[in-house]
C-alpha cells in the first residue's frame, strides 16, 4: 500500500467544509487531522477524509488509553463516516442564505445569577449537531456573549440564535451537574426559518357553537405544524392545551370570561404570527367563516360564587 498524502488545494477544501473544526467534536482552534477512514492511506478521496482533531483522531488509532474516561467515544470507520456526512451536511445548510438550521442559547442560574451558557445547534428536527458550554469562571458575561456570537457566525453567518428565556437550575449545568440540553421544536423551527411563513402559513380556530371549547391549528402551506385548544373548565378554568404542554388559568373576577379566553388565543396568535388567519362556527365538517373572534354567551358559564364562600367558610373553621 502506496500512501498518498492530500494535496494542499484539498486540505483547505475539507477544512473549509468542515467550518476548520473536527468533524467530531466540533471544538474551535485545534490542531486538525485528514484521517483516512477506512485505513487505506491510498485511498485519499475527499470522501475517505475526515477532519479529526489531535485528540479524536489519537482516540481512533489508540483507544485503550481512553476506554477508562468519561468522554470517550467508540471512533470506529462507520462511527467516523457518520460524523463526517451529518457535520459537513450541516456546514453546507448553516451557510446558506436562509438556513433551516438554528442556534440556541440557554442559561443556568437564576436571572440574578447567571452560572454558565450553552450554545446548541440543531437540525430542525431537534437532532442536536453541536453543543458548547460557556462558564463565567472563564469570562465576564458580556465577553462570553460576544464570543458565542462569533462561534455561531463562523459556522454559518445567517444562522438565528434563539436566546432562550428563563435560566434553568445550576444542578443542569452541562458541565457541573446532571446535564440538559435545551432545543428548538420542530414547528417553531419552521416559523423562524422559513421565509414562506409571512406569506404562505395559516392559524385556523373552530368555535364550538354550544359548548364553550375551540381548537386553534397551525400549518405552513401543506404542512401541519401546531394544534391546541381551549375550553372552560368546572366553570373555573380555562384548560389551554396543546402539543407542547397543558395548563389551567384559573378564572379572574373580571374581565368577562370571554375576555379572558380571546386574551389566551390573542397570545397564541402574537406567538405564532401566521400571514392568513380563519375564524370557523357552526357545523364543524363544514364551518361558517366569521370575521372576528366573537366567543357564544356559554362561555360565561362560571361556578356558583356561593360555592366558592361556602368552601372558604369551612377551610377557615378547621
Amino acid at each position: 500500500m502506496t500512501r498518498v498524502d492530500p494535496t494542499d488545494s484539498q486540505r483547505t477544501r475539507l477544512l473549509e467544509a468542515n467550518a476548520h473544526r473536527c468533524c467530531v467534536c466540533k471544538r474551535p482552534n485545534l490542531g486538525l487531522h485528514l484521517h483516512h477512514i477506512d485505513g487505506n492511506s491510498s485511498n485519499t478521496v475527499d470522501d475517505n477524509l475526515a477532519v479529526l482533531c489531535v485528540e479524536d483522531h489519537d482516540r481512533h488509532h489508540r483507544p485503550g488509553p481512553y476506554s477508562a474516561t468519561v468522554n470517550h467515544l467508540d471512533l470506529s470507520p462507520k462511527v467516523i463516516a457518520e460524523h463526517k456526512e451529518s457535520w459537513e451536511a450541516f456546514v453546507i445548510e448553516a451557510r446558506r442564505e436562509t438556513p433551516m438550521v438554528v442556534a440556541t442559547l440557554a442559561a443556568y442560574g437564576t436571572e440574578e445569577c447567571i452560572h454558565s451558557l450553552q450554545l446548541v445547534m440543531q437540525w430542525p428536527d431537534e437532532r442536536i449537531e453541536y453543543k458548547r458550554s460557556f462558564h463565567l469562571l472563564d469570562a465576564n458575561l458580556d465577553r462570553l456573549t460576544d464570543e458565542i456570537i462569533a462561534e455561531v457566525q463562523a459556522i454559518g453567518p445567517h444562522v438565528q440564535l434563539i436566546s432562550l428565556s428563563e435560566p434553568l437550575p445550576i444542578d443542569h449545568c452541562p458541565c457541573c451537574g446532571t446535564g440538559y440540553s435545551r432545543t428548538i421544536k420542530p414547528a417553531l423551527v419552521a416559523r423562524l426559518t422559513d421565509p414562506t411563513w409571512q406569506t404562505d402559513s395559516i392559524c385556523s380556530i373552530y368555535i364550538n357553537p354550544k359548548q364553550p371549547s375551540l381548537a386553534i391549528s397551525v400549518a405552513l402551506r401543506d404542512r401541519h405544524l401546531f394544534s391546541g385548544s381551549l375550553h372552560l373548565c368546572q366553570g373555573k378554568f380555562l384548560h389551554y392545551a396543546n402539543d407542547y404542554f397543558d395548563e389551567r388559568v384559573p378564572l379572574r373576577d373580571s374581565p368577562s370570561v370571554r375576555a379572558q379566553a380571546s386574551a389566551i388565543v390573542r397570545s397564541v396568535l402574537k406567538e405564532w404570527s401566521p400571514a392568513n388567519l380563519l375564524i370557523g362556527t357552526g357545523n364543524h365538517d363544514s364551518p361558517s367563516l366569521i370575521e372576528n373572534l366573537d366567543l357564544p354567551r356559554c362561555w360565561e358559564k362560571r361556578a356558583n360564587p356561593s360555592f366558592h364562600r361556602t368552601c372558604a367558610k369551612s377551610r377557615a373553621g378547621r
